[in-house]
């Protein structure tokens, strides 16, 4: 058990809350800021035209956050349907026009589109990514265990697992730009790994994270695509890896690099859920957005 005065030392104090979130190219250069300053800045989306950033951030109280819109562009931000709880996860439709989020004012985390709730269930519910086809949405059931679930967005709302005799947690689903397959995280083998699989048959899946072998660490987490389907980006510890695929027929994955190292890049709880991605990729491929705390 962790003593409860390490805990409270653990916790930002104020004047470390303010963040900002950052433009970082594939050398790991800082190339700008996006958006304003703005404090516990959580999971940055890129909207689909590139001109938008949603997260999940506060401008006042302890365990009230919000949704908040950043101007990529023009520096400013909006909130997005306040309302006393906590709003996370926030991801964008396909056209960029809504955002389909989580949140804690009922009580329990439940999925809201359009200020509605989608879906009454007894467990907490994440979404993670929505088909290019906007008919499917991929979320997180967390209740004993986290899995993987599908909810049809344009017919009768009834869930269902895509790993359902899954003992392992499965999460940080991603469709790909195709709708084909989708990148998630497992701890089937142990640590936490990146794999892909066929919306078709999840059970076809691949293992993309690299073995812990030839100096490379093992394990990864917060997988996301490239615009074009090319690329599979994902985090192993503070180290970006780009792996390059092909979804031509059945989908391959190739060559692995490692593009930059992101310390100090993923808010004020750094070590929190290491299998979401704490990052969003612009569609191609060639700027990331992270979250750091602000200068004085």
């Amino acid at each position: 058990m962790i003593p409860l005065l390490l805990l409270f030392l653990q916790q930002p104090t104020a004047q470390e809350m303010p963040q900002e979130m950052i433009w970082v190219d594939r050398g790991g250069n800082v190339v700008g800021r996006v958006g304003a300053v703005q404090n516990t800045i959580f999971f940055p989306e890129i909207s689909p035209d590139g001109r938008s950033v949603a997260v999940s951030a506060r401008d006042g109280e302890v365990n009230d956050r919000d949704v908040w819109i950043h101007d990529a562009v023009g520096g400013s931000k909006r909130v997005h349907s306040p309302a006393k709880g906590n709003d996370n996860f926030p991801i964008w439709v396909p056209d960029g026009k809504e955002i389909i989020w989580t949140s804690s004012r009922s009580g329990e985390y439940e999925l809201y589109r359009r200020e509605a709730l989608l879906l009454k269930q007894a467990a907490s519910q994440y979404p993670r990514s929505i088909s290019p086809d906007g008919k499917w949405l991929l979320y997180t059931n967390a209740d004993q265990k986290r899995d993987l679930y599908l909810l049809n967005l344009q017919g009768e709302p009834r869930p269902k697992p895509v790993f359902p005799d899954a003992r392992y947690w499965t999460d940080a689903g991603r469709f790909s730009p195709d709708g084909r397959y989708f990148a998630f995280v497992s701890n089937e083998a142990g640590p936490f790994e990146v794999y892909v699989a066929s919306v078709e048959n999840p059970a076809k899946r691949w293992k993309v994270s690299r073995e812990l072998a030839n100096g490379w660490g093992g394990g990864g987490g917060g997988p996301r695509w490239r615009g074009d389907g090319k690329e599979l980006f994902y985090m192993m510890g503070d180290a970006m890896i780009a792996v390059e695929v092909s979804m031509e027929g059945e989908f391959k994955a190739g060559a692995v690099k490692r593009l930059f190292a992101a310390p100090g890049m993923k808010g004020n709880f750094p070590d929190e859920a290491p299998w979401l991605a704490k990052y969003d990729v612009t569609a191609d491929g060639q700027k990331f957005v992270f979250v750091r705390r602000a200068a004085p």
